[in-house]
């Protein structure tokens, strides 16, 4: 009966984990996936504005913005922007170099590709996801195999017209090396199926792609598992027992994954499951030293002690190799995992610190082991909370991070602050709860979008706001002005005979003026006015608390400015002058129609004779 007693209760919490960690990984897939479609549809919008923009210089810098995006986010093999017609506008392609501009001679017309002809039919905001699947050059499986995910977003006009397409090629390493990793200290390792149940990481390699292999077509779920497959795909997720086999399986969502806010809108063409299957084997833990010392206890009641002491004394010495062994392997693979692997009981004490929690935290496993977790890793202003949490663990194992993904700020031992990715399970050991817990420092990764935001946010070649940013800053102070009734005014301004510049000077002079004026517009200005670059040669700025004279004497003032500036590109002088119009913003008025009274204002300026400024 105990020994029956002992392996139920070892079966439950191998079943607890297991499922915990399927779980974990089908929420951390849904997360990658979800950030990855919001790379897609960030960079649409990005090229959206672009196209908008009036001046030639636009493609020169849809370029700087993929090579930018390139170089800031890892994992890509492939980043492209297709035209209307489906021809590669621009490619970039990393390579082990880094990433390369394609040349014109070398892109290529994609237009007869299912993902073109289906991303003319999605919608602003929306990203295909494509099946995961080998990736196919001229017609033939790319040898090595080269799996891939691609990402495609549709660009509009504003008035709805595609006008082309963004396709972001994801390395399927990405997600092979995070399930791999994952397999480390795994008793079943995490793999990948497709909804038709062909492997896309499997027991083996040779296993894989059997949907795009002729050789491999049996090679499926159902033929390595007879009978798994017919629970796993009808269910979304669960777990079940087959021939001795522990099974657990989960699908992986696409409504955005754990900790991943955004509003693209994924529409996959597949779905996939995480699957992981513990041999039976693994499930039948060896008799333990208690037990012997029962058995040795009944025999010897039957009277043949010295020869059952003999082959329990044995059987003892064998079981305490392979729990040695056991341990060893498993704080073997711990010590090669690359997170900060951490587990405390029920009182917040640390149980185990592996070397990764060493170099992440900069506190030694000696220091740690026995000493509360969160009075070293917890910053001053959450300690009480996790503290609070605590106490609820104690009674329940439950708690606000249990089987969840989420970023947090952590504390090194020197007092620094840093991002991680933490998940945690818990699981119940000696009528206590104990958790186990995987830190990720993630610092690179905030660092990347924010350099991100900047890209989205900011005018390639002046620095200033880009018309996306400028019109949502604008509609904030618009609406703060109509709550407090302060004035509000709002300046547009643009180069007058700009055309004649790029014309008879070429564009790289043009950019120099541009440059120059976004320079004289900043001096020009206070920190609180929103200055940006509305497209081409045209610029506004919202000045909060300015009533119309005082925005006037502004704009006269950016007008002297700009006549002044004296630039002399390559040695040659270029005369600068531009044509203002000054608008104060009245009652229930939007940004919208402040911008098109300040285009009036700015025509009649023009009319008149530029370099001026014209009231409205």
């Amino acid at each position: 009966m105990y020994l029956a007693m002992s392996n139920a209760s070892q079966r439950e919490a191998i079943e607890a984990r297991e499922a915990a960690r399927v779980n974990r990984e089908a929420q951390i897939l849904s997360s990658v996936l979800a950030a990855r479609a919001a790379d897609a549809a960030f960079l649409a919008a990005r090229i959206t504005d672009e196209l908008d923009a009036k001046d030639v210089s636009r493609h020169e810098r849809i370029e700087s913005l993929l090579s930018s995006f390139a170089e800031i986010k890892s994992g890509y093999v492939q980043v492209r922007f297709l035209d209307a017609q489906g021809r590669e506008s621009v490619r970039v392609d990393n390579t082990p170099e880094g990433p390369r501009l394609a040349p014109d001679d070398q892109l290529q017309d994609k237009s007869h590709t299912a993902y073109f002809q289906k991303g003319t039919l999605l919608s602003s905001g929306s990203v295909a996801v494509s099946r995961f699947d080998l990736n196919v050059e001229r017609g033939k499986v790319e040898i090595p195999f080269r799996p891939v995910l691609r990402f495609s977003s549709p660009v509009r006009r504003a008035d709805g017209r595609f006008a082309g397409l963004v396709v972001l090629n994801l390395s399927g390493e990405v997600i092979h090396a995070r399930l791999r990793q994952a397999a480390v200290a795994a008793l079943g390792r995490p793999l990948l199926v497709n909804g038709d149940g062909y492997w896309l990481l499997g027991p083996a390699p040779e296993m894989e792609w059997g949907f795009q292999l002729d050789e491999r077509r049996d090679m499926t779920v159902e033929s390595a598992w007879p009978g798994a497959w017919g629970p796993l795909h009808s269910q979304k997720g669960g777990q079940f027992f087959l021939d001795g086999a522990l099974y657990t399986f989960d699908t992986v969502q696409t409504d955005g994954g754990i900790g991943v806010k955004t509003t693209a809108v994924m529409v996959p063409e597949e779905g996939w499951k995480i699957v992981a299957r513990v041999p039976p084997e693994l499930l039948a833990p060896p008799l333990n030293t208690i037990f012997i010392v029962l058995t040795a206890a009944l025999v010897l009641l039957f009277g043949i002690l010295s020869w059952l002491w003999a082959a329990s004394r044995a059987r003892r010495d064998s079981i305490q190799a392979e729990l040695a062994d056991s341990e060893a392997k498993f704080r073997a693979m711990s010590e090669a995992s690359q997170d900060a692997l951490v587990m405390t009981d029920d009182l917040g004490r640390v149980a185990f610190w592996n070397r990764a929690a060493e170099r992440m935290f900069g506190v030694t496993r000696q220091d740690m082991e026995g000493r509360p977790l969160h009075d070293v890793v917890a910053p001053p202003g959450e300690l009480d909370k996790a503290r609070v949490g605590l106490r609820d663990f104690k009674q329940t194992g439950g708690g606000a991070v249990i089987n969840e993904i989420g970023e947090y700020v952590a504390r090194r031992g020197d007092g620094g602050l840093f991002p991680v990715e933490l998940s945690v399970a818990a699981f119940r050991r000696e009528d206590r709860w104990w958790a186990v817990g995987a830190a990720r420092d993630i610092s690179e990764r905030k660092r990347a979008e924010e350099a991100l935001r900047e890209l989205a946010t900011t005018d390639g070649l002046t620095g200033l706001l880009n018309r996306r940013r400028f019109m949502e800053m604008g509609e904030a102070e618009i609406e703060r002005t109509k709550r407090t009734g302060r004035p509000v005014s709002l300046i547009m301004f643009d180069v007058d005979h700009f055309k004649k510049v790029n014309d008879t000077r070429g564009h790289d002079v043009g950019d120099v003026v541009l440059v120059a004026l976004a320079r004289a517009a900043t001096g020009a200005l206070r920190a609180v006015d929103v200055l940006g670059r509305l497209g081409g040669e045209e610029f506004a700025a919202i000045l909060p608390e300015t009533g119309l004279e005082e925005a006037a004497a502004v704009a006269e003032r950016l007008r002297r400015a700009v006549a002044d500036m004296g630039l002399a590109p390559n040695g040659e002088p270029q005369p600068v002058t531009i044509s203002l119009g000054v608008v104060l913003g009245l009652g229930a008025e939007t940004l919208d129609d402040l911008l098109k009274r300040a285009d009036t204002a700015l025509y009649r300026a023009k009319s008149a004779g530029r370099d001026r400024v014209e009231r409205g």
